[in-house]
Parts: structure tokens; sequence; C-alpha cells
């Protein structure tokens, strides 16, 4: 029975099942227990994004043009894997193919690429106007965009959204931004120039009445309005901080199913930083930082569902706070400077004329902003490096960014080893990879923790799932390495009145109509290995 034409019929292939099941090997009347080895072996697995000084990416590389240390000790590479499927382009796709009536295929007319995008747009830490601008970059961006690629576009406010599921269909992409942006959004808990300017304002007016008459009980008022004031404001942020690495903690676990690289491309127009300390979600104290374990266990998890952030700093090129048109005008009178022109609560000394006390405190706003805008992307090249990502910002081109990083998450290699300390004991293991030819630039997962005995234990405990089932969740990317075509028409002749009921629906009722559907796998997808019996399984 030759199986060499492109498609078989899926009976054929029901017949091999029920034939290798009726034909496997039985020891009856053996009393004696199958041997049972249970090998538990760890491997790691990192995707390596290889560019050059222009940031372009460089293929052809080998096996053994890279080395890997695990806590600078080297590695033996197990498995190497190039992935540039991105590099196919509409010259290399599959002709459309003309379907008889009633027909359906999954086999895609461009071959997808091996790894998808998640645009991850954020309301919770981005501001209206910054909004505003990545939805039309977006947009424009996905007028055209290159043939194979698979993005889902995710929504960040309050809690995180799905608002497009991965496709590879600008239309729909481009309907679903639009949506959104029609109905934009912004975070209660993120302060604007004018909210923070409207705090400061009474304190720094009892500030200023305090030096000048030497009031100790004005003073102690300002005090307890500061503190008042930043209490708020270390809640607000440390709300957002929690929000935030909860919400890529579940993009993590939704992906982790999902074969192949993930590229998460993050428009975020302030990562909260840590400003103050928690000891715990409620309690709120003044020195420390709360969430660096965390902060570390989000960075695992995304590393170990190979997630690659790419944070996009979604304000472009700001411009200072001093010259924020929405911010009150810069003014040496107390009560119209607000932070724009006055460092933040702090007392306009009258000893200094006007012109030196503005000038004194727009400085001060300027080393203030340049001082917050170095920690933020501080922040976004931390988050890169760590999940092999990288970072933009300082940059208004945010359709061209979302390109580089679509392109440069789509072109990598994919090693992986077999660690060759094999205690576990729940500590952080850190991965360093070289390129041992070439003056290039690497990205990649720079750590793992290792499981504990307890994760092992839970791991082992654990009941058995269907690893297909997460991949059929809303929004997931369709999945072609089982190539079909089904064709779906009446029976003909239609049977009898009198006929036996098809299928186990009991509810149904007559009259019936009986469908005949015929199924086909492509045979590119399948690997029949024939048996000395001459069935293939």
């Amino acid at each position: 029975m030759s199986c060499t034409s492109r498609f078989l019929r899926v009976a054929l292939c029901l017949s091999f099942a029920a034939r290798l099941l009726a034909q496997s090997p039985q020891q009856p009347g053996s009393e004696t227990p199958a041997a049972t080895l249970k090998l538990n072996v760890r491997t790691v697995l990192v995707d390596v994004v290889v560019t050059d000084k222009d940031n372009r990416a460089i293929s052809g590389l080998k096996k053994d043009d890279f080395q890997v240390l695990e806590d600078g000790k080297p590695q033996s590479i197990s498995f190497f894997e190039p992935n540039f499927a991105a590099d196919v382009d509409a010259a290399s796709a599959t002709p459309a193919q003309h379907l008889a009536p009633n027909t359906f295929t999954n086999i895609p007319a461009v071959a997808p690429s091996n790894s998808v995008n998640v645009l991850l747009m954020d309301a919770l830490n981005t501001q209206l106007a910054d909004q505003s601008l990545v939805h039309r970059q977006m947009v424009k961006y996905l007028a055209s965009i290159p043939p194979g690629i698979r993005i889902g576009v995710f929504l960040l406010g309050e809690r995180l959204r799905i608002i497009q599921g991965f496709t590879q269909d600008s239309g729909l992409l481009r309907a679903s931004i639009s949506r959104f942006a029609a109905n934009p959004s912004t975070s209660a808990l993120l302060p604007t120039s004018a909210s923070v300017a409207a705090q400061d304002t009474p304190v720094n007016i009892e500030l200023l009445l305090s030096a000048e008459g030497g009031s100790t009980q004005l003073a102690d008022m300002a005090a307890a309005l500061q503190q008042f004031e930043d209490t708020q404001s270390y809640f607000e942020t440390n709300e957002r901080t929690i929000m935030t690495l909860d919400s890529l903690q579940q993009i993590a676990r939704y992906l982790a199913g999902v074969p192949g690289r993930k590229n998460l491309i993050w428009f975020v127009g302030a990562i909260p930083q840590c400003l103050a300390a928690m000891t715990s979600e409620s309690e709120l104290t003044v020195a420390g930082c709360p969430y660096e374990e965390k902060f570390d266990k989000t960075m695992d998890m995304l590393a170990d569902a190979r997630v690659s952030l790419y944070p996009i700093d979604a304000s472009g090129l700001p411009s200072d706070s001093l010259y924020d048109a929405a911010a009150p005008p810069a003014s040496a009178d107390l009560g119209a400077a607000g932070t724009s022109a006055t460092p933040q609560n702090t007392p306009i000394v009258p000893a200094f004329a006007a012109y030196q006390q503005l000038n004194a405190a727009q400085t001060s706003s300027v080393q203030n902003d340049y001082q917050q805008r170095v920690l933020a992307h501080l922040q976004m090249d931390q988050l890169a490096k760590v999940t092999g990502g990288r970072a933009v910002y300082e940059n208004n081109g945010l359709k061209d960014a979302l390109a580089k990083a679509i392109d440069n998450g789509s072109r990598y290699y994919t090693l992986a080893y077999t660690p060759t300390n094999h205690l576990e004991v729940g500590k952080e293991r850190k991965i360093e990879i070289r390129a041992l030819s070439g003056n290039f630039k690497l990205s990649y997962r720079r750590s793992y923790f290792e499981d504990t005995p307890k994760d092992k234990r839970l791991a082992d405990s654990a009941p058995g799932s269907d690893p297909l089932r997460p991949l059929m969740d809303r929004g997931m990317p369709n999945f072609t390495e089982l190539r079909y075509r089904l064709r779906v028409a009446p029976t003909s002749p239609q049977p009898g009145p009198d006929a036996a009921r098809a299928g186990d629906n009991t509810l149904l009722k007559a009259p019936a109509t009986r469908y005949t559907l015929n199924f086909w796998l492509a045979t590119d997808g399948l690997t029949l290995i024939p048996g000395p019996d001459g069935v293939r399984r």
C-alpha cells in the first residue's frame, strides 16, 4: 500500500491504528512485571538573537560558533537549531489554492514564522496623549505587515485583556486597535503633571508662610500634608507595580504552551519604579524595595515560557515637564508655580530675587526630569536584557521601532544543554553565551532558577494533562504542523426514514439531513514507518 501521494485519506490512517492495536505484542500467561525506568533530566533551552554593529541579524552560524557557560563553567550544547523562517518572503508563498465548493483547508499561503508577537498596549502606565501616538503608529505598521508574521494584541488597563487573538490578517489587527483607540482610557493610579502641581501648590504655600513668619505650627502642617501626599503617591506606585508584574505573569502563563519564541512588544509610558517599599501588599514603609522577589519570579516565568521583552517608550522623545503645555505656567509666584517651575514641595527662599528663584526652580525641574528618564530607561534595558529582548527609547519613530522589534525577534538560534551541576535547591543559575567568531551582539535569557525539592514533588504528584488543550484557549495562534483538507457535502443518496441513527445525539429529531465529510492529511506532516509485517506505523 503506497503512501507517496501528497494526501492520505484519514480512513487509511485509522486502518493503520486499528491494525497496530490488533498486532501489539502480547505475553499471555507472563507474570513477570515489566521493568520501569524513570529518569528526570533538566534541559535548559535558550533562544539567542545575534546581530552586528548595525543591529542586522546574522545568519549561517553553526553550533561550533557558540560557547555556553553556566555559573562560569562550560556546558555541552546538546541541541542547535537556526530559526530564520522570517526570511521567507511573498515570492516563496504557496500559490493560491482554488478549492471546490464546501471544501476547506488549513494549509497557509505563507509558512508562518517560528515566533509569535504580542503587542501590549499599556494604559495603566501610559499617559493619554502617548496612547494616541502609539495607536496611530501601530495602525500604520499593520497596514502592510510582512507575510508569515503572527500578531496578537493585548491591553493592560485596570486588568489585562485580549483585544485581538493571534492572526496574520492585518485588517483584523487594524480594526481591533481602531476600536480601542475610539474609547481611550487612562489610569486613576497614574499621576499627570497637572495633578502633581495641584497637590504641590498648597504644600509650597504653607512652607513659604512658615519661612516668612517663623511659624512652627505652619511648618508642622506643611510636613503633615507632605506626608499624606507622599503616602498617596507611594500607594499608587505600589499598586501599579503589583498590577504590572501580575499581568506579565498572566501573559507568561498564557503563552507557556505556545511552541517557539514569543516576542512581547510592550508600549509603555512609565514603568513603575520602586519609589517606596511595602512589607506586604497593604502596608507601606519608607525604605528598601519589596519587589525584588516578585520581579525575579516574573522574569523567570517569562524566560521559562520563552517570552522576550521588547519595552518601547511610548512617549518617544519626551519634553521636560517645564515645557509641558498641560502644566501650570512657570512663575515665581507661589500658587501658580507648580512642579513645572518649582522643585517639588520646596519653599522659595525670600532672600533671593524673583528671577533667581525661578532659574533655580527651572534648573531643578529639568534635572529631576532627566533623572527620572535615565532611571526608566535603565529599567527598560534590564527587562530586555534578562529576557533576551531589546529596549527602544528616545525615538519618535514608533512604527519603525515596532517593525525592528518584530524583525529582531523573528531571526534567532535555539540552543539547549543539560547542566553539569545536577544539584537542585532553588538557586539562581547564571547563563553566559559567547560567539566564538565575529564581533557580534548577543541577546538571550541570562539566568534561570533551579527547582526546589518541593517543586519536584509537586510536579511528580500533579495529574497528567493534555499538552494540546492550552492551545485551544481564546486567541491562540493557529497551528498547521498537521495540514489537512476537508470537504463537507450532503450524502447522496440520503438514507431512508427508517435508517439507523448516525451519532449519539439523542435530541436530534427527524427530518434530518446526513452529511459526508471527506478528510485528507498532507503526508509531508506525517512519518509512517513500515514494520516487518508491512504495516506502517
